[in-house]
């Protein structure tokens, strides 16, 4: 891959990234039971690994909280018009992210036509960016408004699932950094150590 697509590729991975802390930031770690590919397996996304991608296309998105996984979200057993709500918003999050592909493709055009012309034009390329970001604003906030409405359409039976499922997802995450502070401390402490003399 050339430096170029490497460069394009990021561009439109920050879009994405931004849409999606638009649509709803994910306080909480994935669960569990979703879908992970094997250690040392490369994250390819038309395998079906990329997280990202698949919590929009197969679990739920809960705004400000975070995704539920397909598992989830089969427990919930949805009604017909929850079902139709969560369909809404996950065609929704999908034509957003078709959106920034193809933002991504054409931020790519320009660069290339910019670059085989020998003329590179960095304030064309940020002014491309910039009418991405608000186009990209605008429908994130469509998105999450739909997801909002699914959330809306659950029972109180429902949400106290999902809150369960949180809150387990929260103390596995405090846990987590918990464990990573301690290695830090210890990484720092050894660090301070005088080596032995030989």
């Amino acid at each position: 891959m050339s430096r170029y697509a490497i460069r394009s590729s990021l561009a439109a991975l920050g879009f994405i990234v931004a849409a999606g802390g638009l649509a709803g930031t994910a306080v909480a770690a994935p669960e569990a039971d979703m879908v992970r590919p094997a250690h040392g397996k490369h994250h390819d996304a038309k395998h079906g690994h990329h997280r990202g991608g698949m919590m929009m296309r197969d679990g739920f998105w809960v705004p400000g909280v975070g995704p539920l996984s397909t598992k989830q979200v089969e427990s919930l057993k949805l009604d017909a018009k929850q079902q139709a709500a969560f369909d809404a918003a996950r065609q929704a999050q999908g034509a957003l992210h078709q959106s920034m592909r193809e933002a991504g493709g054409k931020r790519h055009e320009l660069l290339a036509s910019q670059l085989e012309s020998g003329k590179l034009d960095p304030h064309a390329l940020a002014a491309r960016e910039d009418q991405g970001r608000d186009q990209f604003r605008q429908q994130a906030e469509q998105v999450r408004g739909k997801w909002l409405a699914a959330w809306d359409s659950l029972n109180d039976g429902q949400r106290q699932q999902v809150t369960e499922w949180v809150k387990a997802r929260q103390a596995k995450m405090q846990e987590r950094h918990a464990r990573m502070q301690e290695r830090r401390a210890g990484k720092q402490a050894e660090a301070k150590q005088p080596a032995p003399a030989n």
